[in-house]
């Protein structure tokens, strides 16, 4: 790749890192914000060789996409072989989700989670806060849903981790329950 951006001594990524950057990481956002980016790039274009990054973090970016796709395989790309890329992306029907107007992709779980494995061997998923929080006993009953029978699709916003690149890519066709 031509212009590419030697990285020395650093660990991790934060692409799409706006006003909050990581000390001591590489952080890239779209926009030019003084005093919080490095590089100016876009997700699907980064400026680095292959497999550069111990860490990758993209907080709050692949919903604002058309196509998430093209930006998974490149994080897979630049993550080391034993590295952890993690995303993280609003909950479908929450408000982190619905009111904000630049949002372009919002899924459910189950397909953040498929798109992931398109690119990536091993998964962990996880979830911060609650979807719905107006009555204190249901916000209590999700936490428990949540922390003791792992079901992440009541969290506000999810947060997958993702290890080992795959070397091709194989795009995971889903299984079709009324054809077996």
């Amino acid at each position: 790749m031509q212009n590419e951006v030697k990285v020395i001594k650093k660990i991790g990524l934060n692409v799409g890192c706006g006003h909050d950057p990581e000390p001591g990481w590489v952080n890239v956002d779209l926009r030019a914000l003084p005093g919080s980016v490095d590089i100016q790039a876009h997700i699907i274009w980064m400026p680095f060789g292959d497999r550069q990054f111990q860490w990758i973090k993209a907080d709050s970016v692949l919903e604002h996409l058309r196509d998430p796709r093209p930006a998974i395989g490149e994080l897979a790309r630049l993550i080391q072989v034993d590295g952890v890329v993690e995303i993280r992306v609003p909950a479908l029907g929450t408000n982190a989700a619905g009111l904000d107007p630049t949002h372009q992709y919002l899924a459910d779980l189950k397909h953040w989670v498929e798109l992931m494995e398109e690119q990536f061997h091993e998964l962990c998923v996880s979830s911060v806060g609650v979807r719905w929080r107006y009555h204190k006993l249901l916000v209590l009953i999700q936490y428990f849903l949540i922390r003791v029978f792992s079901m992440h699709e009541f969290g506000q916003c999810w947060v997958i981790r993702a290890k080992k690149p795959r070397t091709e890519f194989k795009p995971i066709i889903p299984k079709r329950w009324w054809l077996d």
